[in-house]
């Protein structure tokens, strides 16, 4: 992806969620500007219709550039970015009709105003070379239908004049707002190159201080069994039963932590960091981590963070019940492409279920799948089928439905951006902590499958 198609949305998704009051404040400016000046020129409204055509074009423009923008629908689409550009120049072009011959002034009309603010909006959403080239479109417009109507404004200049005015009350906003979000890309940029490079750096100081440690500690895993056993031989000179029974006692238990350490993810690591700060805080906690085929091992950098940070944010936070987390991971495209019908979820009958506002779809209870094999090209869905996986957690918090979604709404607007089709839903069961559920599909474009495991 290149460098003028990225935002600062797909870079930094919290940086972009702490800008979103902008969108609602832009909203709010634009819409009450253009009630204001529609009432204030009543005497240049030649049709009332136009006008009032122009006040809910422009407020439809308002309301979309803040439902596009919230976290919960992000990230912001291509098509509501052409739709807002649309309807503030639908909006532009029924007022400048609304005051066709009637119009004193340009520089008191609300729709190039509107038009720039607008643009100026997307800024943390858009591209800013997408942001600039709206600019320019709709300037030209702009420009033209101001040099049209030139010759009945109450003042005598020259037409070029007018157009300069009008324009610039496009441009400045949209090129601002093109500006921050190609400044702030920069940036970003910038920032992840130098990080790389430190973590790069870090990696081979430490290396060394790795392997040492890494030798260490199989030499005193070797000095607590292996060894005792092996010099034992040496002094006796021959080799017994006992010893042939006790050497394969500590061949397995090898085998055994080998294998334990190979089949551990990220995922598991970051359960374990979770557990361990609640150890240290005196809680005894009981966290399961239900993933067989190492699923989680295909996922992004930005998706691991993202699930990380959230489980964070659910074991710290109050009223969290310690022995209710439960993530579980998977194949979210098992049944597509095969024809085979989702098997039924279960529900408890002891169950109620009310559904947070961010949330789509009610809570359903993990099924147990059981255990699932890589399938081969051919088997089922194609082989070119992107993968999906599916993230289900679920944990009891003992708060109030508004106080989970306060909890959660920023970690809700990364998740958005890096994953897709976030789901949110709460239940109480009988004599229980509310249970709260989080569903999101993690793709991970096409699949590669392996008979043999993947290697972390």
């Amino acid at each position: 992806m290149s460098r003028s198609s990225l935002t600062q949305q797909q870079l930094d998704p919290l940086g972009a969620l702490a800008a979103w009051p902008l969108a609602p404040a832009i909203a709010a400016i634009v819409t009450v500007s253009a009630v204001t000046a529609t009432i204030t020129q009543a005497g240049q409204t030649g049709n009332a219709l136009l006008g009032s055509l122009a006040i809910a074009a422009v407020t439809l423009a308002a309301i979309l550039l803040v439902l596009a923008s919230r976290p919960r629908n992000a990230p912001f689409r291509a098509a509501a970015h052409v739709a807002i550009a649309v309807l503030a120049l639908a909006a532009y072009l029924l007022e400048q009709a609304s005051r066709w011959n009637h119009n004193a002034l340009i520089q008191d009309d609300f729709g190039p105003v509107a038009i720039g603010l607008l643009l100026l909006g997307l800024a943390p959403y858009r591209p800013w070379r997408q942001i600039a080239a709206s600019a320019g479109v709709l300037a030209l417009v702009v420009a033209a239908v101001t040099w049209v109507q030139a010759p009945f404004h109450s003042i005598d200049v020259a037409p070029v004049v007018f157009a300069a005015v009008a324009v610039t009350q496009v441009l400045a906003p949209a090129l601002a707002g093109a500006a921050y979000s190609r400044r702030l890309v920069g940036s970003l940029l910038a920032w992840q190159t130098d990080a790389r490079r430190a973590i790069i750096e870090r990696t081979e100081e430490t290396r060394a201080r790795v392997v040492r440690a890494v030798v260490e500690q199989q030499r005193t895993e070797l000095a607590a069994g292996v060894l005792p056993l092996l010099t034992e031989v040496l002094e006796r000179g021959e080799i017994t039963k006992a010893d042939i029974t006790r050497a394969g006692a500590l061949a397995a238990d090898v085998r055994k932590a080998l294998l334990r350490e190979l089949d551990k993810t990220w995922l598991d690591a970051a359960i374990a960091r979770e557990r361990a700060a609640l150890l240290a805080r005196g809680i005894t906690p009981l966290l399961v981590v239900a993933d067989p085929d190492r699923r989680a091992a295909a996922f992004h950098t930005d998706q691991r963070a993202a699930t990380a940070a959230l489980l964070g944010a659910l074991c710290s936070a109050p009223g969290f019940d310690p022995c209710s987390l439960v993530v579980q991971v998977t194949a979210g495209d098992e049944f597509r492409g095969t024809g085979s019908p989702r098997p039924a979820l279960t529900r408890s009958p002891l169950t109620t279920t009310s559904e947070i506002p961010l949330s789509t779809s009610p809570l359903r209870t993990i099924p147990d799948r059981g255990p699932r094999r890589e399938t081969p090209p051919g088997a089922g869905a194609p082989a070119s089928a992107p993968r999906l996986d599916q993230v289900t957690i679920q944990v009891g918090i003992d708060l109030p439905a508004r106080a989970v979604r306060a909890l959660l709404r920023p970690y809700l607007g990364v998740l958005h951006v890096v994953f897709g089709r976030v789901r949110v839903s709460t239940s109480r069961a009988s004599g229980r902590r509310p249970l709260v559920t989080l569903e999101f599909d993690a793709e991970h474009g096409p699949e590669r499958r392996r008979v043999a495991r993947p290697v972390r």
